[in-house]
């Protein structure tokens, strides 16, 4: 006869997955909270720089010289060695402390080498070109610039690769605080070069050393929060030396597809400097490279802020279903994971489309950024918007492919992308101008999620569509309607307040959160309770 049955089993082995659903996502809120105060102090940190230097040549030659050390950061920190490393870490520290601990120790201290001689390489190569060209003040600046920020590429790569550790050990607060450092110290450095009497490119190397101060604390802060939780740097790390090239090897699929973005951004900025110099007949305006930058970092914002979160709390989550072999929990979150992203990104867009020009406007417009500045940036914030859904949901799809241990699937679609972006970029520069290079980008980017959603079925099993369906529906109608309000509210603040900037920036942003919120809290969206940190039981009835 069979055992009866206890009558709260299916409760309590149904509430199991809910309730470590429920806790990556507290998580997600944690490190979504902490990302928007940086965010906050990045947007106080960008406003400074537009008011003290302008949108010029001196802060394109800066915007360009600091896209190496941030994709550096983007890519073999956060992004690529991350991805290798984490899931290779679990396996090590399911197994033994000691193991995980020698193999973060040998990639640490190789990863520190590596990125020492590289810099080291990169200041002789820099100071060569600097001797030996026979090039404007505008290049010259571009050599010294990069060159000064170069060291900061070891702290922030050796500080992704501690931070991973804490992933793994479920602590994402302190390296969520990492980049608050950053800001807070690089704000310090622009006052302190702005209160200076000397030339403007003085005091872009007074902010570049500040910048260097920043990613040693950087550096510092997760190396100490380690120390603190018990972890010990393992004398015999060499031992781990052969798992420590796997995780070297896995990085180069890894690079190339989650690059795509930072490529992109890259060849829009250098294509704009470029063909803004007089001897191109300047076919984009000069300070286009800068207004690509301010673009890219509004959109940034809500990528930054939630898609960060979601994506580095939910990668760490991936890994462990992964290396446990539960394909079901591991397809449950994934499917949570890509409704929450389409729950942000979607409206996200919507509205930066709807209020870049006053968003620009209220944030830029201050000392050298003037109204046609605004109107330059504001461009490139809308295009860039477009696609921020997008955005979210490949930083949400490609980590998926690489808890399953298959770089290769999105580094292909990756090339495609970039491929499809090279092309883009210049049939739309010389059509529509500089803010082609954005347009270019998000149609890229939009292809490219598209193809990772497609693939992925093929390596996962969903279930519920009909809730898909459901729930696509629901944020379909809320966005409309968020986008009426939004777009009315802006109309009206134009019409009866044209003179007040902040008006017509908070009103329709007021309204767009307001109605977008109350929708969704009328249709009942689990999905949105559960962000919130309500409970959800209430809305299955």
């Amino acid at each position: 006869m069979n055992a009866p049955v206890p009558a709260d089993s299916h409760a309590s082995s149904s509430s199991a997955p809910e309730s470590g659903r429920r806790h990556w996502i507290s998580s997600v809120r944690l490190v979504g909270l902490l990302t928007f105060g940086s965010r906050i102090l990045g947007l106080l940190r960008d406003i400074g720089m537009a008011a003290t230097f302008g949108n010029g040549a001196l802060l394109d030659s800066f915007t360009l010289a600091f896209r190496i050390p941030n994709l550096s950061r983007r890519l073999f920190g956060e992004g690529a060695l991350t991805a290798a490393f984490l899931p290779e870490f679990v396996k090590a520290d399911q197994q033994s402390k000691e193991r995980g601990e020698r193999l973060a120790t040998a990639v640490f201290f190789s990863l520190a080498i590596i990125l020492t001689l590289g810099v080291v390489a990169g200041e002789l190569l820099l100071w060569w070109m600097w001797r030996s060209a026979a090039l404007g003040g505008v290049n010259q600046q571009i050599y010294v610039f990069t060159a000064g920020l170069l060291p900061y590429v070891v702290f922030i790569c050796l500080s992704a690769q501690l931070s991973a550790v804490l992933h793994a050990q479920r602590d994402f607060a302190t390296p969520a605080i990492v980049p608050i450092w950053l800001n807070l110290v690089w704000i310090l450095g622009l006052a302190i070069a702005a209160s200076q009497t000397a030339s403007r490119e003085s005091q872009m190397l007074i902010v570049i050393g500040w910048i260097l101060v920043g990613g040693v604390g950087q550096f510092l802060l997760p190396f100490i929060q380690l120390l603190r939780k018990g972890f010990r740097f393992r004398r015999d790390w060499r031992k781990s030396l052969q798992q420590c090239r796997r995780v070297y090897g896995l990085m180069l699929p890894i690079v190339l597809g989650l690059s795509v973005l930072q490529l992109n951004s890259i060849c829009d900025s250098t294509l704009a400097w470029w063909y803004s110099q007089p001897e191109q007949k300047e076919y984009v305006a000069t300070g286009t490279a800068a207004a690509l930058y301010f673009g890219q970092r509004m959109y940034q914002f809500p990528l930054g802020v939630f898609g960060i979160a979601l994506s580095t709390v939910l990668f760490a989550e991936l890994a462990r279903h992964a290396e446990a072999g539960d394909r079901k929990q591991l397809a449950e979150d994934v499917q949570t994971g890509i409704r929450l992203s389409w729950l942000i990104g979607l409206p996200a867009s919507v509205g930066l489309v709807l209020i870049a020009g006053p968003l620009t406007d209220c944030l830029f417009r201050h000392g050298a950024f003037d109204a046609e500045d605004v109107k330059q940036t504001a461009g490139t914030v809308a295009a860039y918007g477009t696609a921020i859904w997008a955005y979210l949901g490949i930083s949400v799809l490609q980590r998926v492919f690489y808890a399953l241990e298959d770089a290769r699937t999105p580094m292909r679609l990756g090339i495609v992308a970039v491929a499809i972006n090279v092309v883009l970029n210049f049939v739309l520069l010389f059509t529509i101008g500089g803010v082609g290079l954005a347009y270019a980008t998000a149609v890229s980017s939009a292809f490219q999620f598209a193809m990772l959603t497609w693939m992925l079925r093929y390596r996962l099993t969903f279930h519920n569509d009909s809730g898909g369906w459901a729930f696509a529906g629901k944020i379909g109608l809320a966005t409309l309607v968020m986008g009426i309000s939004c777009g009315g509210m802006l109309a009206v603040c134009q019409a009866y307040w044209p003179g007040n900037r902040w008006l017509q920036l908070f009103l329709p942003l007021l309204a767009a959160i307001g109605s977008y919120a109350t929708v969704l809290n009328v249709l009942r969206l689990e999905e949105m309770a559960l962000l919130l940190g309500r409970r959800t039981g209430h809305l299955k009835g």
